[in-house]
């Protein structure tokens, strides 16, 4: 910030004021191009009196002083606004502050690097609000506000031709934006929460908290999610995987999020932020996660192998698939693809269920089933890490547990598939046997590639 020259300051305040020009002449100049100028003439005067009139309002001498002296005093700025918890309430503003961060794990205010300001108050002063969002370099992140707030001598002398005028235009922006509240004053509208402080109850002890909106901080994760929903490389993304032709890429789908609106039909009256949402935020699902007893899947000490019946419930929605591709007895390009979809599919669902017992369950705990050793060796990962587990460690390292993993995979299917097709049994074969085998190692190098550990 500091290499900001007063040019480019000059240069973001004339642009601001054009731009305001521009929007609010475009209507006039809409309507006079449509007049004949030899019948309308008294329409046309009048036309040109108020362009004129508009030219005046938005020069930088006569708008920056109806700015500093009105609407400074009109709005009020902060990142914790009082509107947002009751639309009525007239308590005060705040601008937070963060000294400490936050423990890992926890989002708040102070996660981000640098706040917006949010702003309420008389709807006629809002393009003060706008003016102090007007970029002054857009590839460095700096605003005319960000020069205001760091008293920046490159915007003091940008105000006015005059000086002394410029410098106290500053200031008023600077009381404005950095809005000091010595004694906060709170409403009868807002909440209060008394929290108990040391022999609360005994000696009345509480400290009273008022929460104010957080609109800072809701309006950048409005923004956040929007980017990640609607950006045009995410419906690029979600509109090729309805194309089998097109390059698939990975998108973005956040489901079940919930929509609070604050204002009603006029959130422009509970601050500028909630009204560029159109009085939207954003809640994401805090439901806790629902168990389907059908899909759930435990590990007995008496089993001998993870590739039995039960698996089947893990990768149901994949085995259907590949029943219903194995029933058409085509062999077409679009039956092939359905087929390794369907693989894909089968495959996703183990390998979700083998991830789900490495990192759940105890490490060591299969010195206890009656699972094959390969099988142990992939499921319990973690037991070479302890003592006394050497010899397992070494074994493990020695053997090649991932080519019998395959073999032991390539055979379940072809049993579900033998099952499942009696009359077809004999045609799942060494042939089938080996294009599973193809598919789960492909899978497994795909797996390493992406950097899980579910084949270390």
């Amino acid at each position: 910030m500091e290499d900001i020259s007063e040019n480019q300051a000059q240069t973001a305040v004339r642009r601001f004021l054009d731009e305001q020009l521009e929007k609010k002449q475009e209507p006039d100049l809409k309507a006079l191009a449509k007049l004949d100028p030899t019948k309308d003439t008294t329409k046309i005067t009048q036309l040109d009196e108020n362009l004129a009139k508009l030219k005046e309002k938005y020069s930088l001498e006569v708008w920056m002083q109806d700015a500093a002296e009105r609407m400074a005093g009109q709005l009020r700025f902060g990142t914790h606004i009082s509107k947002g918890i009751h639309p009525d309430s007239k308590g005060d503003n705040l601008n937070f502050q963060a000294d400490n961060p936050l423990p890992e794990g926890l989002i708040g205010s102070q996660t981000l690097a640098s706040l917006p300001v949010d702003a309420n108050g008389n709807a006629a002063a809002l393009p003060l609000a706008a003016f102090f969002e007007t970029w002054v370099d857009e590839t460095k992140d700096i605003k005319i506000r960000h020069l205001i707030q760091a008293q920046h001598p490159a915007v003091k002398k940008a105000l006015s031709a005059d000086e002394e005028k410029s410098n106290t235009y500053f200031d008023n922006f600077y009381k404005a934006l950095t809005n000091p509240v010595e004694s906060p004053a709170t409403h009868e509208r807002n909440k209060q929460i008394l929290w108990p402080l040391e022999e609360a109850i005994a000696e009345d002890n509480y400290c009273t908290l008022v929460p104010l909106y957080p609109s800072a901080l809701t309006s950048q994760f409005f923004s956040s999610l929007n980017n990640l929903r609607f950006s045009d490389e995410n419906k690029q993304a979600r509109e090729s995987r309805k194309k089998k032709s097109a390059d698939h890429q990975a998108y973005v789908s956040i489901p079940d999020v919930a929509v609070v609106r604050l204002g009603g039909t006029k959130p422009q009256n509970i601050s500028q932020l909630t009204s560029k949402q159109s009085g939207r935020n954003y809640l994401l699902s805090s439901l806790p996660p629902s168990l389907d007893s059908k899909q759930s899947y435990r590990l007995n000490k008496t089993q001998t192998t993870l590739f039995e019946q039960r698996l089947t419930q893990c990768c149901s929605f994949g085995l259907k698939e590949l029943y219903e591709v194995v029933a058409e007895q085509k062999n077409t390009v679009d039956v092939r693809d359905a087929r390794k979809d369907a693989l894909d599919l089968i495959i996703a669902g183990i390998f979700k269920l083998v991830e789900t017992i490495q990192t759940s369950y105890t490490a060591g705990w299969s010195k206890d089933y009656q699972l094959s050793m390969a099988e142990k060796y992939w499921l319990d990962p973690y037991r070479v890490r302890l003592e006394g587990e050497e010899e397992f460690a070494k074994n493990r390292e020695q053997s090649d547990w991932v080519q019998e993993i395959v073999e032991l995979f390539s055979l379940w299917l072809n049993q579900r598939l033998q099952k499942r097709f009696k009359n077809i049994a004999s045609y799942f074969g060494d042939t089938e046997f080996t294009e599973w085998q193809r598919e789960i190692e492909q899978a497994i190098k795909a797996s390493l590639r992406s950097g899980k550990e579910l084949f270390i």
